[in-house]
């Protein structure tokens, strides 16, 4: 397979630059041409759509529309017309592999590329071969440096957990499921997943240990799947966030990835004096000043905890030093972002912060669709509040989509938030006035102790919000 050629640009009209690209995907208009629904797509539904002012193509299972995008792309219209109606991943592969397309088109996804017919999996197959074994669709690509391969589960938020048992042995578990691949030379750890959840596309990357180029992957198998409920993570940093919450940042011991999806959570487990106590936890993206939100190594794991005078777990937790073991699940809970949805509403307070932050991220990082997110962000005093700089600053560089308000039931002088507690003239002041048509697009989620979660659930009801609508994270 080549990895990469160079290649002539052309000059693109005025007001045709990438930026150009980037300013009408964020407008607003429908790139897809299907009203931003996530599609099933045929070989030969896709191969209907192959003329200039009805464009698709499929890169790697994905299919995107880029009829608007014809006129800004550097390599000219014909160099795209050449993959339109088709599978074009060979011929991407062998021009541009490099270019990060699926950020480019991300505004542009129909669906995903399903096979009509169906092959047996052979033990040995070459780059860029898609294979089918049961309720397995794969295919693979690579480059000098690295191996990815691509998983289409079929199912939306799969279950997702990844292994190293040696440097050429790589598991896989979705869904329930188990395969392990022999591979055809060896990888280094952790790996790099990306996944859409929409369309249940996983892609593992792993690095080669030696460059070069491979002529097989290995061979794959199905094996016996080893149900494991706990395991060992190690603590490589903690720093206080508040005056009684802590960050904590700890690692697999051993070579595994479990996928968390936002609003998700594990549980905590530890012997405190004898004891083995476990509480649930949202596991959070590391938010420090030489991390980004979401860049996070895949074998490890960030959690905040409050400190509670009375907590066993919480005060064990935060008297932890570095290299010290906790035991965390595999990933629970049944929260999926609203597809339907194009607005978000999200009610938190205290620590109850933890599951909105990766809603936020990813609301405001989808390649699916765009959404808006408003924030209530409850605390006692500002000095409680989690992770304000950040708030504030994404709030700042996002202001058309995302909004942030506190809420202080001790005001102490700050002018920026509203004193008090969560009632209903709180709710009347943020939630938009709503008629039939655009109701339909808001979605609420809730977290906070016991007592907030029950009287915002109340008062979201009487907004006219019904079960299918709002989510109440326990």
């Amino acid at each position: 397979m080549a990895t990469g050629t160079t290649r002539n640009k052309v000059a693109l009209a005025p007001g045709h630059s990438l930026m150009d690209w980037i300013r009408l995907g964020n407008s607003g208009n429908d790139l897809t041409g299907v009203g931003g629904k996530l599609l099933s797509v045929s070989k030969s539904e896709l191969a209907k759509h192959n003329k200039r002012t009805d464009a698709w193509l499929a890169i790697r299972g994905t299919v995107y529309n880029v009829t608007r995008y014809m006129d800004f792309h550097p390599g000219g219209v014909d160099e795209l017309v050449r993959g339109i109606g088709t599978d074009a991943t060979k011929l991407f592969s062998e021009i541009h592999a490099w270019v990060n397309y699926e950020s480019i088109l991300q505004k542009c996804v129909v669906g995903r590329l399903v096979n009509e017919e169906r092959f047996k999996l052979p033990n040995l197959l070459k780059a860029d071969t898609e294979v089918s074994e049961n309720d397995l669709n794969m295919d693979w690509f690579q480059q000098l440096g690295f191996i990815c391969f691509v998983f289409y589960t079929k199912t939306p938020y799969p279950e997702v957990s990844i292994t190293l048992k040696r440097p050429n042995e790589f598991c896989f578990v979705l869904n329930g499921k188990t395969r392990s691949i022999n591979l055809h030379k060896a990888v280094t750890w952790p790996c790099v997943v990306k996944i859409v959840a929409d369309i249940g596309k996983v892609q593992v990357k792993l690095i080669k240990k030696v460059l070069g180029l491979w002529p097989i992957f290995g061979t794959i198998s199905l094996t016996k799947h080893i149900q494991i409920d706990y395991w060992k993570c190690e603590l490589l940093v903690s720093y206080d966030v508040t005056d009684n919450v802590k960050y904590l940042l700890f690692k697999y011991e051993q070579n595994v990835y479990n996928h968390v999806y936002p609003g998700r959570h594990i549980y905590v487990k530890a012997n405190v004096n004898g004891h083995n106590v476990s509480r649930p936890y949202t596991p959070v993206w590391p938010i420090v000043e030489t991390t980004e939100y979401g860049r996070i190594s895949e074998d490890t794991l960030c959690v905040l905890v409050k400190n509670y005078p009375n907590g066993k777990l919480s005060q064990h937790l935060c008297s932890l030093r570095q290299g010290d073991s906790i035991e965390v699940s595999r990933p629970q809970g049944n929260f999926e972002c609203w597809t339907s949805k194009t607005n978000l509403i999200l009610l938190a307070a205290g620590t109850g912060i933890t599951p909105m932050l990766s809603i936020i991220w990813n609301a405001l990082h989808s390649p699916i669709k765009k959404y808006n997110v408003t924030l209530l962000f409850c605390n006692k005093k500002e000095s409680y509040i989690i992770w304000k700089n950040y708030l504030d600053k994404k709030s700042a560089t996002n202001s058309s989509r995302l909004t942030v308000r506190y809420i202080l039931s001790e005001k102490e002088n700050y002018e920026s938030g509203d004193e008090g507690h969560v009632d209903e003239n709180i709710i009347n002041k943020y939630f938009p006035v709503f008629n039939d048509n655009t109701k339909n697009e808001y979605a609420v989620c809730i977290c906070g102790p016991p007592g907030f979660n029950k009287l915002c659930e109340k008062l979201v009801i009487q907004r006219g919000f019904n079960k299918d609508e709002y989510f109440v994270f326990g």
